[in-house]
């Protein structure tokens, strides 16, 4: 039987409306550096990419050339996920919808919304492994919006730029906010739409959003101590002794005794207090010397990518979860504050084959975006075959200076 589907690639349009319109999390990725995918020639899964210059300024006269250092990050393009289906001809004749509102009820809009979901779970564990900053406390839920504001002055502190913020809040949070908080918001549009959808609005810089693509962080144990081993390390790794068995686990947070964080332009610390950072991986020490990677990497004093007033001292006390009492094994949901400078989104293109029943390939032009739809019908089984795929990429950006995890329960 012919398809029912009037529009040329309708299918895969609708899906990714569906999808776009979804996301949460994913949408305040950076997707800028898509383009990089789609050379005239294969660049491979990975593409590195050059960040700004930062300078040094020198006094006097005299000439002091600078040398040339770029730093650069990278984004990987190895999220695959996807939908498929089919049906038999029987199927179709007996028991399928035969108009484009049934379809897209039955089959297009939970498509697209799960492939968003689907997105949007992916780039939200992203950014809570390598969110660095942190405020709150893990296992409680704080009843004011004292983490918020606090979110928001690390951001000005660490020189983010101005533009949009996003605060994704946990359901219960938003439940908490709009009842205990409703006057600290405004203008009083803002305050019905709380009561009318549930979203609190605008608040201490940012735009609150509920998500249920948040992730729960569960704190790595340790026994005694933890410290650092030698003296004024820098770089991205670090080399800690704790005790055998002590446990850090992918996404915990940490800062570092007398190490304290500088704002990227006047490199002087001010009242930010200690840096903030993350691992991206599980650990298990040994009791010994133990090398854990870290983010962001440590530049002290004399770098122009400086971002502490200090390099570790040896021995100084590592302190997990600053903000938490005994986080020890504490799990809570993660809240994060984000805007476009943290991190990168970049989607890929599946090529399409001809000799199918139906093959389209929808593009967002302002995410990156794409969904490939591929309908193929297998005589063998007369079965018409159904598959939405996507492929994604995520990388790193400026997170230390554009992302703050709010720990809470």
């Amino acid at each position: 039987m012919a398809n029912n589907f009037a529009l040329p690639n309708w299918v895969a349009m609708k899906i990714l409306w569906f999808l776009k319109n979804s996301l949460e999390v994913a949408a305040q990725f950076n997707t800028e550096w898509e383009a990089e995918f789609t050379k005239s020639f294969p660049v491979g899964s990975q593409v590195q990419i050059k960040l700004p210059q930062y300078w040094l300024v020198n006094d006097g006269l005299g000439y002091q050339p600078q040398g040339i250092n770029r730093l650069v990050t990278s984004i990987n393009l190895d999220q695959i996920f996807n939908i498929h289906f089919e049906w038999d001809s029987y199927e179709k004749l007996i028991a399928m919808e035969r108009n484009e509102e049934e379809l897209e009820e039955a089959y297009f809009r939970p498509a697209g919304e799960q492939l968003a979901q689907e997105a949007d779970t992916r780039a939200a564990n992203w950014a809570t492994l390598y969110t660095s900053n942190v405020v709150g406390t893990l296992g409680t839920d704080s009843t004011t919006l004292s983490p918020f504001t606090a979110a928001e002055r690390r951001l000005f502190e660490k020189a983010c730029p101005p533009g949009k913020k996003h605060m994704c809040i946990s359901p219960s949070l938003m439940e908490s906010y709009v009842k205990n908080n409703v006057t600290q918001f405004n203008p009083t549009k803002d305050i019905g739409d709380m009561f009318r959808r549930g979203v609190i609005g605008t608040v201490a810089g940012a735009t609150f959003y509920r998500s249920n693509s948040l992730f729960k962080q569960t704190a790595g144990t340790i026994a005694s101590t933890l410290t650092v081993t030698g003296a004024n390390q820098s770089g991205s790794s670090l080399v800690v002794t704790g005790s055998n068995a002590d446990t850090i686990n992918a996404g915990d947070k940490f800062s570092i005794a007398s190490v304290n964080g500088v704002n990227p332009r006047t490199r002087r610390a001010g009242s930010m207090g200690v840096q903030n950072f993350t691992v991206a991986q599980n650990y298990t020490l040994t009791g010994g010397n133990d090398t854990i990677n870290i983010f962001p990497a440590i530049f002290g004093p004399g770098s122009q990518y400086q971002n502490v007033d200090s390099l570790p001292g040896n021995g100084a006390a590592i302190t997990m979860w600053p903000g938490t009492a005994s986080p020890n094994g504490k799990a809570g949901l993660v809240s994060l504050l984000l805007t476009k400078y943290a991190f990168l989104m970049a989607g890929g293109k599946f090529e399409n084959p001809k000799a199918v029943e139906k093959a389209e390939m929808a593009e967002d032009e302002e995410t990156g975006l794409s969904i490939a739809f591929v309908r193929a019908y297998d005589q063998k089984e007369r079965k018409m075959t159904n598959r939405y795929d996507c492929c994604l990429g995520f990388g790193l950006g400026y997170q230390d200076n554009g992302a703050v995890a709010v720990a809470g329960a």
